[in-house]
């Protein structure tokens, strides 16, 4: 018996597949990492192509999500366009089309998010808010879900809505979690609406969706919400009082329309783009403390939070919050985003199905590593696929490896499964010292090409996270949910991972969480005296986090790293490749 959740999202559309029987085998597939389209949002055929290649004929319960457009109507749209069902059939995926299948369940989008996010709870009784740009249609919930009436204020927080507006959409929800199960007390609305100024739409409650806008108007990509994170501390605030009077204040023909690092930075808007980025940053924290301090006020039973959704990628946002100790502890999941959404329809299915089956999951033990088992290369493989190119296998791959790093070396890092969100988590990396002079500039300049200004994250070991940053004995943050501030005495060693505000997204690695990656940071750190390496994903910008052998082999033929690790090898460049 396997569940099959399938998210049919606008962006990071995934399929999530649960053995009954071997649950810690689930994989997460997204489309973006096998399409090699950053953020895809297609409607998941590959990933669905190497489920059903799988497993032919297999007894399957089915779920699916969407956010915007209904799964029915997504389809139904691309069925408009070309023969889509036809080609379905064709390829043997009938039964995992909603327009095919009836026995498909829909759940909403918000529902996803969270149970996707107590799926990996460390807690047995929490809040749970998710919130994002948009989730499911008020008009899209099914007739007899309770959530589609959940009340809309609590303490002063909100929606103030339109009754002639016909779409309206899932911004915030807030759940009560205890011991497996969870209740929606709030639900924020939002509408969208055209612009009173500007001929564009927004929703004008979301702050989610003015973030993105923001994002949009800076970088000409509403999926760029992370950049405007890390461009807000060289820009001053201003006020936000009406979101969508600022945005329809902005002059769209200043807005960036062209693609590019080049053409971004020579565009001459620089401090303009930054006082916006500040802007947006500011309203967002305002909106995130007014909140919580709302939630935590109405349940005061509740200390400890979960936040997921979009809005939890803030990590700047998040490390703020902590700060605040509104909750006692605060968990974000790997992949608050819409990766989560395939996730949190399989768990889903599996909770409803085998509703005495969650457990907590102890710090110790969470990973976020849910890529295809299949992506795992085994000895001869990595050896043919890189037979033109000088394939060594030391005695020991940890100190050969810490070496070179502490040697200036930078390092593309394969081992296992992939992660499943954003950002590299140590299966997928690209490493270096962070005492290494400039070496910020040199990945931005010929490996990463990313904008000049924004920052690079950063791994240590666990148990010396406080003595490196300005976090409490012992604290969690194994997925860089947060941006802490780095403490005074180690600014100048870690100033290649420290952003202009003082702080670096930073990640706590346990040995439990992943063994050989905490053993590198271990041994460079007895090399080095920091036990801390730079690291981010392995890809360059505007493309996906590599996925599997063949991804590798493409990266590091087009990328001057100076070596490749997948599992015990290293693979560095002959002379008719390339000096290593």
């Amino acid at each position: 018996m396997y569940y099959l959740g399938i998210g049919k999202t606008l962006y990071q559309s995934s399929a999530c597949l649960i053995n009954k029987d071997e649950v810690t085998e689930t994989e997460l597939l997204l489309t973006e990492r096998l399409s090699r389209k950053k953020a895809s949002g297609a409607w998941p055929e590959t990933a669905l192509e190497q489920i059903a290649s799988k497993l032919p004929g297999s007894e399957m319960i089915i779920a699916e999500s969407s956010d915007v457009f209904s799964p029915k109507e997504k389809e139904q749209r691309l069925e408009d366009k070309v023969p889509f069902l036809d080609r379905l059939k064709h390829k043997g995926l009938s039964r995992y089309s909603t327009l095919l299948n009836p026995q498909i369940q829909f759940v909403p989008h918000h529902l996803c998010h969270a149970t996707a996010a107590i799926a990996l709870s460390p807690f047995t009784k929490c809040v749970v808010v998710v919130m994002d740009g948009a989730g499911t249609k008020k008009s899209d919930f099914p007739q007899l879900h309770s959530e589609r009436d959940t009340p809309t204020q609590i303490n002063g927080i909100s929606s103030q809505l339109d009754p002639n507006c016909p779409r309206v959409y899932e911004e915030c929800s807030v759940y009560l979690f205890d011991e497996g199960t969870l209740r929606c007390v709030l639900k924020r609305w939002s509408e969208f609406k055209k612009g009173r100024i500007q001929p564009r739409q927004y929703w004008n409650s979301g702050i989610g969706i003015s973030y993105e806008k923001c994002a949009e108007y800076i970088f000409n990509c509403n999926r760029s919400a992370g950049k405007v994170m890390g461009l807000a501390p060289f820009g001053k605030s201003k006020p936000v009082k009406d979101r969508i009077a600022y945005l329809d204040q902005l002059d769209w023909n200043q807005a960036f329309n062209g693609h590019g690092k080049s053409a971004w930075e020579n565009s001459g808007r620089f401090l303009r783009f930054a006082d916006i980025a500040a802007s947006i940053q500011s309203e967002f924290e305002i909106d995130q403390e007014g909140l919580f301090s709302a939630i935590r006020e109405a349940f005061p039973d509740y200390s400890y939070l979960i936040f997921t959704g979009g809005c939890a990628l803030n990590c700047t946002g998040n490390g703020k919050m902590m700060k605040r100790s509104l909750f006692d502890r605060i968990y974000i999941p790997p992949f608050p985003g819409d990766e989560s959404i395939g996730f949190g329809a399989a768990h889903h299915l599996y909770f409803n199905d085998q509703p005495s089956a969650w457990r907590p999951v102890p710090h110790e033990n969470q990973r976020p590593y849910f890529g295809p088992i299949s992506s795992i290369p085994n000895d001869p493989l990595i050896e043919s696929i890189f037979s033109s190119f000088v394939v060594d296998r030391p005695a020991s791959i940890i100190e050969t490896c810490a070496k070179l790093l502490v040697q200036g070396k930078i390092i593309a890092w394969f081992q296992g499964r992939s992660e499943s969100g954003p950002r590299a988590l140590g299966n997928r990396s690209i490493l270096a010292s962070p005492l290494l002079p400039d070496i910020k500039k040199i990945l931005n300049h010929k490996i990463k090409f990313r904008e000049d200004f924004r920052p690079y994250g950063a791994s240590c070991l666990h148990e010396l996270a406080h003595e490196y940053f300005e976090v409490p004995t012992a604290f969690e943050n194994p997925f860089m949910s947060f941006a802490t501030p780095v403490r005074p005495n180690w600014k100048d060693p870690l100033k290649e991972v420290t952003h202009i505000d003082g702080t670096s997204r930073m990640q706590t690695v346990r040995r439990s969480q992943n063994p050989i990656f905490y053993d590198l940071i271990k041994e460079f750190g007895r090399l080095s005296g920091l036990f801390c390496l730079l690291n981010t994903s392995l890809n360059v910008m505007g493309e996906p986090i590599v996925e599997n052998i063949e991804d590798a082999k493409r990266f590091f033929k087009n990328t001057p790293v100076d070596g490749l690790v997948i599992g015990k090898y290293l693979i560095t460049r002959s002379e008719q490749n390339g000096t290593s």
